[in-house]
Order: C-alpha cells, then sequence, then structure tokens
C-alpha cells in the first residue's frame, strides 16, 4: 500500500467461466463497457489529487472474458488521462490465457498478473469432475505463463479445504516452487455470495483461521531460514509491521475506509471489492453487506478494540466479517497477530534493534 494512493477495483466483467464454492459475485450479469471506461477519470476525480498514483485492478467475475482486443482498448482510454500515474494489477483464473493476453500482460502489466487458485472448491462447472478437469486446464496455462516471462501472484482462499490439504505447510511452499510461483497471498474468505450457502462445508471461524495461518506463519519463518524462495502474504508485512511499528498491514489497516473503491457498470462504491460484491446484483438472493457509510462502519466495528495490544497494525480487520463469531476470537485474528509479533521480536533482537 505503501506503492500507490488509490487502489480502484473495476469489475468489468461480473461473470465467470468457473464454479467456485466461495464465489464472491455468483451469476452477476453485469458488465462494463467502454462507455463506461471513458468515465472512469472523471470518477477518480472525486477522490483523488492531480498526480495521485492510481492503481487499477481489472476483476470480475472473470475479467479476461472481455477479450484482450477489448481490455487494450479500455487501457489505451483510461492512459489518454494523463492527471493521475496509473500502473495495472489485474486477477485472472487464467482459463483464458493465450498469446494475445501474454503481449498485453507484459506490455501494460509491467509482466506481472494475479491469478486465483484454490484446492478442491474451484471447479470448471458444478459436477463430480468438475475441480478435475479445472485443475488440468489451469495447470497448462499457468505453466505457459511463467514459460512466456510473466511473474505470476498466486491468490489462495483460506478455507476449511485449504488449512485440511496444508496441514503441513511445508507441501504448500514445494507445490508453489513446482508451479513457478514465487509469490502468493493467502486471503481471508468472507461470508458473501456463494459463500453464504456453502459456509459449513469451506468457512473458517476466526479462532480457526487464527489457528490455521499461525501454524502456516511458524513454518514460514522456518522455511525463509532453511533458503526458501517463495514470498507469501500477509506474513511478511505482519512481521515487518511490528518491526517497524508502522500500520498499514494490508486488510487489517483500515485502508479500506479511504483508499480502496470500487468501479461497476453501474458506477462507483467505496471500499474494496469484498465490501462491494453484491451491490445491484439482482441475482443475488441477499445483499446483505452494504456499507454507505464506512466510517460510521468502522466505528461500530471497533466497539471492543479500545483495550487491544494491536491497535498499532490492526483497524479493527475487514468489514465483510462479524466482530465476533462465537469463537472466543475477534475480526482482527488477535492470536495471529501474537504469532507475528512474538516472530517480530526475535528478529528485532537477532537484529540488535
Amino acid at each position: 500500500m505503501k506503492h500507490f494512493d488509490h487502489l480502484v477495483y473495476l469489475r468489468i466483467h461480473e461473470g465467470c467461466n468457473l464454479w467456485c464454492e466461495h464465489c464472491y459475485i455468483p451469476a452477476n450479469p453485469k458488465r462494463m463497457g467502454l462507455d463506461n471506461i471513458a468515465t472512469v477519470p472523471k470518477t477518480i476525480a472525486a477522490f483523488a489529487k492531480t498526480g495521485d498514483h492510481v492503481r487499477l485492478q481489472w476483476h470480475g467475475g472473470e475479467p479476461t472474458l472481455v477479450g484482450a482486443a477489448w481490455m487494450r482498448e479500455a487501457i489505451e482510454i483510461i492512459e489518454a488521462n494523463t492527471d493521475y500515474r496509473w500502473s495495472h494489477d489485474i486477477q485472472t483464473n487464467l482459463m483464458k490465457y493465450s498469446p494475445e493476453w501474454a503481449a498485453l500482460f507484459h506490455e501494460h502489466f509491467d509482466s506481472h498478473i494475479g491469478v486465483s487458485w484454490d484446492p478442491v472448491i474451484r471447479m470448471s462447472r458444478k459436477s463430480e469432475d468438475g475441480n478435475a478437469r479445472y485443475e488440468s486446464g489451469f495447470r497448462v496455462n499457468l505453466a505457459q505463463a511463467v514459460a512466456d516471462g510473466l511473474a505470476v501472484s498466486m491468490t489462495i482462499t483460506a478455507t476449511k479445504p485449504f488449512f485440511e490439504r496444508f496441514r503441513n505447510p511445508l507441501q504448500l511452499f514445494a507445490l508453489l516452487e513446482d508451479m513457478g510461483v514465487m509469490e502468493a497471498h493467502i486471503e481471508r474468505l468472507t461470508k458473501v455470495g456463494r459463500a453464504r450457502e456453502t459456509w459449513d462445508a469451506i468457512g473458517v471461524r476466526h479462532a480457526e483461521y487464527s489457528h490455521g495461518m499461525s501454524r502456516i506463519l511458524r513454518a514460514y519463518q522456518a522455511y525463509l531460514r532453511a533458503g526458501g524462495r517463495v514470498r507469501i502474504s500477509p506474513f511478511d508485512s505482519m512481521v515487518e509491521a511490528f518491526i517497524s511499528s508502522d500500520a498499514g498491514l494490508g486488510c487489517w489497516s483500515g485502508a479500506c475506509d479511504s483508499r480502496f473503491h470500487t468501479i461497476d457498470a453501474n458506477g462507483y462504491k467505496s471500499g474494496c471489492t469484498a465490501l462491494t460484491s453484491e451491490y445491484d446484483n439482482t441475482r443475488s438472493k441477499a445483499n446483505v453487506i452494504r456499507i454507505e457509510n464506512i466510517g460510521r462502519a468502522r466505528d461500530a466495528h471497533r466497539v471492543n478494540c479500545a483495550a487491544c495490544n494491536f491497535k498499532a497494525v490492526c483497524s479493527s480487520g475487514c468489514l465483510a466479517l462479524e466482530v465476533e463469531d462465537g469463537s472466543g476470537e475477534c475480526s482482527g485474528a488477535s492470536r495471529l497477530l501474537g504469532t507475528a509479533q512474538n516472530i517480530a521480536n526475535l528478529q528485532a533482537k537477532e537484529m540488535g534493534v
């Protein structure tokens, strides 16, 4: 977050070519046209200053369903505006990967792409062999992307099947290395979209999340000491935040309150895509997360934070999560933060800080 002033999620195509048990935006027909894209700089002017670095996260659904030619034209339309410094990220399931996409990623995305992968819960279709079909296609395309010289940052969702699959975290690190992935991010699952229906099978309570992530964090530190090359967030930033006493810990930081934004076919929404995933979705069974005033929502979220030891790095966690879920842990994952703090204390002692 130190490398941009505003992060803007552009939900350009909210349909998808996969069926996933945790999908934020199931079966949403909305998509942006080039006329919508042309209004993006004007929309951004409501919260950004001239000269700001605006990082665009091309998102969905599955954004590559618009086609490489369409996205190239969309990027050119936006970059014709010189009021801001633009940079681009994309989050894709990689199923539509092609030479045309590779060329676009090298030209406009600094040869770096975000890729989503999850064990078990991602499927080419809702069927018994859906996951196997997905895996076979995904692995071929991922290997080609790596061979094409693209740096891949892989996002994995912290679900029950994920923690069960990687009870030994060293297996996760080895898998990432085998796939040629040098960066990964373990993302918190929120109870929105399809995950509301599948929560009993894939959801984790706050205490389970803290325990599972703490186990991976401890193994990750041993992995790095042994010369491991894959970098996994949010672990590094957690430890660094405690060493430097510098707030800015991803989804814990509260940056979504003023620096994260979403734009879709129907216009602007404040906050990241996890907070706005069900806005205007006519096919959603429930629109339970509709935060009109993030400031008030954050104040309500902090109701039990007054005596917390981690206020310097945590702003109560993601607003899409309930503060307490009966597991004895909070939405900020205080036990996980405690693990990070202990590791930071040991590292600081070793460095003589």
